[in-house]
């Protein structure tokens, strides 16, 4: 249908105008209501001769003369986008033939909404809270049948966006597994995921594959690089890789990208030092780890390394050992430009993917595998798009990534407490 073309005309007769005025001066909420309701008559009068010619024109065409309309099926609603719910009779065929191309059969919702209920799905509102809303809004109430109906519409191109080939190169790569709560069949268990994020040549993050259901070991990690690698990600352009302490891990790192080199992250590697220190020297020891962590250079770091071996003398030989270990690769962020400092030293920005997704799924219920992964997909989607808007390099955001990053691991540092 052209934008010129008109099927439907609403009539508004000139004497009855300033009667109507009135109504509004009146009460309006009550005209308003009055006046919805008589655009929704004409539409629905509107659909019905559709309707009703498009099945004169289908028998029009039919070979067996003895197909002849039969009456109508049941009245009942259709809910059409930015009109509301309408009263619609679709006819029937004799032979039961005709099959409505403008209302099939089993339709009940514009498709257009269902797509729309499946973006506020995906945004995190529980299935009781969409269907109040559309009870409100679209006259109708969309029952658990909708929402999974909806859903359906975007895991195919979720799925694809996941999997979507790689256009750009990209210089550095955050590696990490992770872990999302996930309800299935009443109860809820941790299910794993290996997460690959990506900084181009204009600074700006992007997330390049959720990998759900995937175990954090060395063997997996070499499936998902070889998979990044068929989609398009240009290996000799990687030249750093940020990531946990996982074993072989930065050995395959350097394997799989050659020229690259390997920063551990400090929130996992802290982690993992204090948890080794004695409960009573932990802040002692956090304090002066932190001094290795913001130091200005690589030789002031290794200073303050040195500092904190001194501090903790043999009381805390372990902590010391485990930083010492991995220091080499802790310190590699001081290779690149100050700008990037922040931004480089932790795979934080995972986890950003891991809180966002706990607070979209926190309503909605038991999910499937395809709708993890349309909720996977969403969620990285809308983080991408706020990603795209800041460099990582510029001051504001490097400000916003310090203070997200004392936060997470003062968290971690706590938890480490709480256990022991």
């Amino acid at each position: 249908m052209s934008p010129q073309t008109s099927v439907i005309k609403v009539e508004i007769r000139l004497k009855e105008i300033p009667a109507a005025i009135e109504e509004f001066k009146k009460n309006c909420k009550k005209a308003l209501d009055l006046f919805s309701e008589e655009i929704r008559k004409a539409v629905s009068h509107g659909f019905n001769q559709l309707l009703n010619t498009e099945i004169d024109l289908f028998l029009g065409n039919e070979t067996d003369a003895n197909n002849k309309r039969n009456g109508y099926h049941p009245e009942r609603e259709y809910v059409l986008k930015g009109v509301g719910s309408l009263r619609v009779r679709i006819p029937k065929d004799r032979l039961g033939r005709y099959e409505s191309s403008i209302i099939p059969s089993k339709e009940r919702v514009d498709p257009r909404i269902k797509a729309e209920m499946a973006i506020l799905q995906l945004a995190g509102l529980s299935s009781r809270t969409l269907s109040m809303i559309s009870k409100r809004l679209l006259g109708v109430e969309a029952g658990k049948d909708n929402v999974n109906a909806s859903l359906a519409l975007l895991e195919d191109e979720a799925r694809r966006w996941l999997d979507r080939p790689i256009e750009r190169s990209y210089w550095a790569l955050y590696v990490d597994g992770t872990h999302f709560k996930v309800q299935r069949r009443g109860s809820t268990a941790s299910e794993p995921a290996l997460v690959v994020l990506g900084i181009d040549e204009t600074n700006h993050r992007s997330i390049l594959a959720i990998e759900p259901g995937t175990k954090d070991n060395v063997e997996c990690w070499k499936s998902v690089f070889s998979t990044l690698k068929s989609r398009g990600l240009i290996s000799c352009k990687v030249r750093l890789g940020v990531m946990d302490g996982l074993p072989g891990l930065e050995s395959l790192f350097k394997q799989e990208f050659p020229i690259s080199v390997t920063q551990r992250c400090w929130f996992h590697a802290l982690g993992n030092a204090v948890a080794k220190s004695p409960a009573r020297l932990r802040e002692g020891f956090k304090f002066q780890a932190h001094k290795i962590m913001y130091a200005q250079s690589e030789n002031e770091a290794r200073v303050a390394f040195e500092t904190l071996r001194d501090v903790m003398g043999d009381d805390a030989t372990r902590a010391v050992k485990c930083l010492e270990k991995g220091l080499d690769s802790l310190l590699t962020f001081f290779k690149f430009d100050r700008s990037l400092l922040v931004a480089l030293r932790t795979t934080n920005a995972i986890e950003t993917i891991n809180r966002q997704f706990k607070r979209r799924t926190r309503g909605m219920g038991t999910m499937g595998e395809t709708t993890l992964e349309s909720v996977l997909a969403f969620t990285a989607l809308k983080i991408e798009f706020g990603w795209g808007l800041h460099r990582i390099d510029s001051k504001l955001y490097t400000r916003h990534l310090e203070r997200e990053e004392r936060n997470v691991i003062e968290k971690a540092v706590e938890e480490v407490g709480l256990l022991n």
